[in-house]
This record gives C-alpha cells, sequence and structure tokens, in this order.
C-alpha cells in the first residue's frame, strides 16, 4: 500500500509552507542578483526571512519580523540614502504586502486542507497513499477498523503483511506483488486480523499514478464484513436448499416463462439420461420427444401444448410408457410474483412403475378372491331365505340374529359385485346397454329408492327437473349412478339435513347434481376423492367400502361423461356430473378410473 499525496494537499499543509517560504527566498536572492544591487537591494531579503521564521514557530517569527523589518527600514540609511517619511511608508507598504500576501496564501491552503482531511476522515472507508518506501499517509478510520493506530502503520512497514489472515496471505501477497511490478490497479477481497485478533473482511482496491520518479500508488480499503457474511450465509442457504431438492425422490425442474430451464434436481437429469431427453430446447419440446413413446401419444401432446399455450394451468397427469412398461405421474403449477405476474412453471416428474405392478397384482386377487367369494355367498344368501319357512316359526330371538347374517351376507355380497365391476372396468370390459331412456325418471325412482333411509334420518328430498328428459344411455348403470351419489349424500348427512338432486341440460349437454347439508371434506383431499378405498377424515365413522364413486366414474366416464367435486367443511357436497345427451359407449379401460367413495 504505497502512494503520493497531490501538489495541492503537499502546499496546503505546514512542510508546504516552509518549503513556499524558502522557494521565495531563493527567488528573491537570484533577483537581487540579476537585477543589481540598485534595482532591489539586500533588504528585500529581509521580509521572505522573517516569514521564514514564522513558519518555525510563532515566537521566533514575531522577534525575526520585528528585526528585520527594523534592519529592512534603516538599512538603506546605511548605504547614504536619505530617510524620509515617504520612504518609511513606501518600506512599510513593501513589507507588510509581501507578508500578508504570502500569509493570506498559506491560509487559504491551510484551510483547503483541514476541509481536505475532515471530507476525507468522515468517510466510511479508509484512505492510504503509499510510495516506494511505504506508506506515507493513511486516514485515522484505519484505527476503529483494525485498533492499529495510524502512528502503527506508518511506522512499521511490515504491519499490513502481518495483519493478513493466514488462509489469504500467500494470494493476496501473489495478486498485489503483480500489481505493483506490473504498474497497475490492485483490486482484491481478503481478510485482515484485528488488533484483537478477530477477521475482518476487506475490499482493498488502489490505482498507479504515473509521475516519474515520483510514481506512487493511491487507494482504499472498506469493510465488507457484513456483505460477505451475508454472501456466505445465502451460499449455505442455496447449497442447502439444492442438497433439499436433489434428495427428493421425485424430479423437479424450474422453467422460465418462455419455458427455458432454469433449475433441475438430480432426480431429474437421471430420468432425463435414461429417458432419452435432449439436451436443447424448451421444457415442452423435450418431453414431447418422447410421444412416439407413449401408450396415449394424442392425450400426452394434447396436454404438452396446452402447457405450451396456457401459462396459468395447472396439470396432473399419469403416462405409461409402451416398450419400457415404466409409469410415470407429471405434475405442473405456474409460478407467479408477489403482483401475480407469471414468472415461470414448476415441472414434477414421479414414477410410480412399481405402484402400479403392485396395483396390477391388488386387482388380480380381488377379481380372484370376488369370483371365488360370488358363489358361497349366494348360496349364503339363499339358506338364509329359507331359514323360517318350515313348519315351526323361528323364536324372536331367533328372528333377529337371522335378519343381522342375511343384512351383513347382503352387505358383503354388495361388495363382492362392486369389486367385480372395477375388475371389468380395469380389464375394460365394461358393457352399456344404450337406450332411449328418460333420465328424468331414472333420477325419481332413485330418489324414491333412498326414501325410507332419509325418513329415518328425517332429511329432506327435494327434486328439480323438468317433466321429463330423454337421451340415449344405458338406463340401469344410470340409476346406479344416482343411487350411489343420493345414498352417499344421505349417509354423510346428519339428521334435519336436506339432500337436493338437480338435473336438466344445456347445448346437448345432459347435466345432474346431487348436493347435501353434510360436513364437507377438506380441501386437501378432495384431489383424492377419486382414489380407490380413500376415504375422507370427516367420514371415517361411517361405514363403507370406499368403492362407490369408482363406479360412479367409471360408468358416467364409460357414457363419455365426467364427473367433479365441489366441497366446502362445514357447507356440504355437490357432486356434478355431465353426460351427452347423445352418448355413445366408450372404451372405459383406456382411462382407467381410480376413484374412491368419501
Amino acid at each position: 500500500m504505497k502512494m503520493r499525496e497531490p501538489l495541492g494537499r503537499v502546499l496546503g499543509n505546514r512542510r508546504g509552507m516552509l518549503l513556499v517560504s524558502l522557494a521565495a527566498l531563493l527567488a528573491t536572492l537570484a533577483t537581487s542578483f540579476v537585477a543589481g544591487r540598485d534595482a532591489v537591494g539586500s533588504s528585500m531579503l529581509l521580509p521572505w526571512i522573517a516569514l521564514f521564521a514564522f513558519e518555525a514557530g510563532p515566537v521566533l517569527g514575531l522577534v525575526v519580523a520585528a528585526v528585520s523589518f527594523g534592519v529592512f527600514l534603516f538599512s538603506p540609511a546605511l548605504d547614504g540614502v536619505d530617510v524620509t517619511t515617504t520612504f518609511v511608508i513606501g518600506r512599510f507598504s513593501s513589507f507588510a504586502l509581501i507578508a500578508v500576501g504570502v500569509g493570506i496564501a498559506g491560509a487559504r491552503l491551510r484551510r483547503s486542507e483541514r476541509r481536505s482531511r475532515r471530507l476525507v476522515e468522515g468517510l466510511p472507508l479508509v484512505m492510504y497513499a503509499e510510495d516506494e518506501n511505504g506508506l506515507t499517509y493513511i486516514s485515522p478510520q484505519i484505527e476503529s477498523l483494525l485498533g492499529y493506530g495510524v502512528s502503527d502503520w506508518l511506522t512499521d512497514a511490515a504491519l499490513w503483511r502481518r495483519a493478513l489472515h493466514p488462509d489469504d496471505r500467500e494470494r493476496v501477497l501473489a495478486e498485489y506483488t503483480k500489481a505493483v511490478d506490473a504498474k497497475t490497479g490492485f483490486e482484491c477481497t481478503y481478510r485482515l486480523i484485528r488488533e484483537d485478533g478477530r477477521p475482518v473482511w476487506v475490499h482493498d482496491s488502489s490505482a498507479f499514478v504515473p509521475e516519474g520518479p515520483q510514481s506512487y500508488r493511491q487507494g482504499f480499503i472498506v469493510d465488507v464484513t457484513e456483505q460477505q457474511e451475508s454472501a456466505e450465509e445465502a451460499e449455505r442457504n442455496a447449497s442447502l436448499m439444492r442438497g433439499l431438492i436433489d434428495g427428493t425422490v421425485d424430479g423437479i425442474t424450474l422453467t422460465d416463462r418462455a419455458g427455458r430451464i432454469v433449475i433441475a434436481n438430480q432426480p431429474m437429469l437421471k430420468f432425463a439420461r435414461e429417458l432419452g431427453f435432449p439436451r436443447t430446447g424448451l421444457m415442452h419440446e423435450r418431453l414431447l420427444s418422447l410421444a412416439d413413446s407413449i401408450t396415449e401419444r394424442e392425450r400426452f401432446e394434447h396436454r404438452m401444448r396446452e402447457l405450451e399455450a396456457s401459462p396459468d394451468v395447472e396439470s396432473a397427469d399419469e403416462f405409461e410408457l409402451r416398450d419400457a412398461e415404466r409409469v410415470f405421474q407429471g405434475f405442473t403449477r405456474p409460478l407467479t410474483g408477489e403482483n401475480g405476474a407469471y414468472l415461470g412453471r414448476v415441472w414434477t416428474l414421479r414414477e410410480v412403475t412399481e405402484a402400479r405392478q403392485v396395483d396390477r397384482i391388488k386387482d388380480a386377487l380381488v377379481a380372484t378372491v370376488s369370483h371365488e367369494l360370488r358363489t358361497p355367498l349366494t348360496s349364503i344368501v339363499g339358506y338364509l331365505e329359507l331359514i323360517g319357512t318350515g313348519e315351526e316359526p323361528l323364536s324372536a330371538e331367533d328372528e333377529r340374529f337371522v335378519e343381522i347374517v342375511r343384512r351383513n351376507a347382503a352387505r358383503l355380497q354388495r361388495m363382492v359385485e362392486e369389486l367385480l365391476f372395477l375388475s371389468r372396468v380395469d380389464a375394460g370390459g365394461l358393457e352399456l346397454d344404450l337406450e332411449d331412456v328418460d333420465v328424468i325418471e331414472i333420477a325419481r325412482a332413485a330418489l324414491g329408492s333412498a326414501d325410507p333411509a332419509a325418513a329415518a334420518k328425517r332429511i329432506a328430498l327435494e327434486f328439480d327437473g323438468p317433466g321429463a328428459l330423454r337421451m340415449r344411455a344405458d338406463g340401469n348403470r344410470l340409476g346406479q349412478v344416482f343411487d350411489n351419489l343420493i345414498s352417499n349424500a344421505i349417509k354423510f348427512t346428519p339428521e334435519r339435513g336436506c339432500v337436493r338432486v338437480s338435473v336438466g341440460s344445456d347445448e346437448g349437454t345432459f347435466i345432474a347434481s346431487v348436493s347435501d347439508t353434510g360436513a364437507g371434506i377438506p380441501k386437501e383431499e378432495q384431489p383424492r376423492l377419486f382414489e380407490r378405498f380413500f376415504r375422507s377424515s370427516s367420514t371415517r365413522d361411517v361405514p363403507g367400502t370406499g368403492l362407490g364413486l369408482t363406479i360412479v366414474r367409471a360408468i358416467v366416464e364409460g357414457h363419455g361423461g365426467s364427473i367433479l367435486c365441489r366441497s366446502s367443511p362445514g357447507e356440504g357436497t355437490t357432486f356434478t356430473f355431465t353426460l351427452p345427451l347423445h352418448a355413445h359407449a366408450v372404451d372405459a379401460g383406456a382411462d382407467r378410473a381410480v376413484a374412491a367413495t368419501r
């Protein structure tokens, strides 16, 4: 750290004024010899001698000034000059003018120096200057920064090198030496050890000022400890965040507004290598490259185009690779700023191959067990019907026992039928017998069948719809949909509640809804309502198989329709399904129904 002060600041201090006085003295002496004694006179040197003495001290200056003025005034008399009043006034004026002129200049320079020093010493940084011999100036802020005083730095040339942190010393000295040798700027962030042993992060910046043999280096040091610690904290947090997303099982990618990949965690990179994603391109373009290997190519391509065109769309899909027999779930969600502006999208890829294999095994087992249970259950129910038909009637207690057995056998038989139904759906074997039916009549019939259960809980049943509405559908299956939705609504509605069925049409679409005034379904559970065997936490105390909505959605989608749920805790639930009025049977196994009752 070596630099020299600017010229104005040199002339503005005490040493500078001594130099000015000495230079003026020599100039006057030279003028005397060149112009001759008669023109100037050696006595003209006396004012400068007096000013020079003032720079040495005020007392000496006053004494020398008095003697000099006396000699300056009366020395001409020794040379034969006639001393008159005019001569005395002239001599006094000359002495005064020289003294005042140089004094004013010195005072201004000293005020300028004080202002400059106050400015420099008021800055939140340390300024320094050095030449080839070491520091020539360092501002007093260095003491509050590192604990060492200004005199310590100016007298100990090796202090800076000793104060360098051991872990930074080699790097900093190498960079500094390179800058000095090349006579270029020096820019470096490093640690210095305070006098009390604490490390301080500083940013050191200096420039080389070429002035021939008097060249110097000037610079400043800024305390950046807080910024450095903040940067290190941010880096640690970033490392933790990176470790978090890399430690997940799911592949996660963040894309910007244009779809360019910003972040991709390690599981996503692994999936990309295994699936053969292109190394370049937007996210949806890379995914589209897999379209030929997806079992449902059209649906997959439609979803990718939708995500490209609609930034605010959320999605949840499941796709299977044809040849690899791997199954993935994909989830996307738009990322928005505080003002709602679209910033990008989060993509999540989860492999569920093993889970789907387990599902297939489970479904096969359920189907097998259901088939095996169906025959003995049929026999049990048949023989239960015969009990009590003999010559001797059953006692009241026996009648009660038989009724309990009959009720539970019927419940088990319904469960077996539901399982067999789902097995056929999974195998793509759902058959619909389409015919021209009156859906109003079907809905009213379902309400009539549910009337005893509603009356037992004093639940009001309401219906809203036209007098008749005909469409092509499987009447039995459509009745099953109404039966399941209405029975669910009654089951989960407290006493004195209300269940309302609404039926209508709009532009070639049949619309039906079943609403209740029950406890409702928590929002976080609603996406899982159509998972097989899932039951909401709000209905765990109500008996059920968890398969009712599976059947409902399978039948609705088999007709080419769709079903959705709206629910708010404490405000009830509404299931709404739509069907084309001119329905045609579709392959129910193409989009596997994975659903559950509440």
